[in-house]
């Protein structure tokens, strides 16, 4: 559903929704990766979903082993956000397009289409969720610069995993990109 749209029969239905796989790899925690008995970080999944063109429309892969684990000494002690304001924070934010500040920022360079797309949507949520006050005239370029460094590593992970499933077809992607003159 990349363009938010898909069909059945003769009906084209609209939805812009995404998805987000959360589970469990087993983990060598002391040296911060995976088992050695995974062949690729998408084997986990069913079957169904190892298909290469599916997991090519996956934007981002970020690796749990990598997150902090939630402590009790993490928990905020003090006023927060209710559970149900936050949902209401994020369904506004949902309807603002971000996408268009990076565009004014952002030369991508020679990347494919799909790779295009999986960063600029996901530089694009970082945006929306960490500077949600700027516009592409306010952003700055230590604002923008390493939230794209984030999106090319997590969209890197998806397609490094690709290369190890087709080689020839996801071998040497590039990801070079440059920001414009602010």
């Amino acid at each position: 559903m990349q363009t938010g749209k898909f069909s059945r029969g003769d009906q084209e239905f609209s939805a812009p929704c995404s998805i987000v796989l959360g589970g469990n790899i087993d983990t060598n925690l002391e040296l911060q990766r995976p088992e050695g008995r995974y062949e690729h970080l998408f084997k986990p999944l069913p079957p169904e979903l190892q298909d290469p063109a599916f997991l090519d429309r996956i934007h981002a892969y970020l690796p749990g082993w990598e997150m902090a684990k939630i402590r009790p000494e993490n928990y905020a002690s003090g006023y927060g956000f209710l559970t149900d304001y936050l949902a209401e924070i994020f369904a506004e934010l949902r309807r603002l397009n971000f996408q268009t500040h990076v565009n004014a920022w952002v030369h991508m360079g020679k990347m494919t289409g799909r790779n295009q797309d999986a960063i600029k949507k996901t530089t694009a949520g970082l945006l929306k969720l960490i500077f949600p006050h700027r516009t592409s005239d306010t952003l700055q370029t230590n604002e923008i610069a390493p939230l794209m460094e984030v999106a090319v590593e997590m969209r890197r992970r998806v397609t490094d995993q690709l290369a190890v499933i087709l080689p020839m077809e996801f071998a040497n992607v590039e990801y070079g990109f440059q920001l414009k003159a602010s």
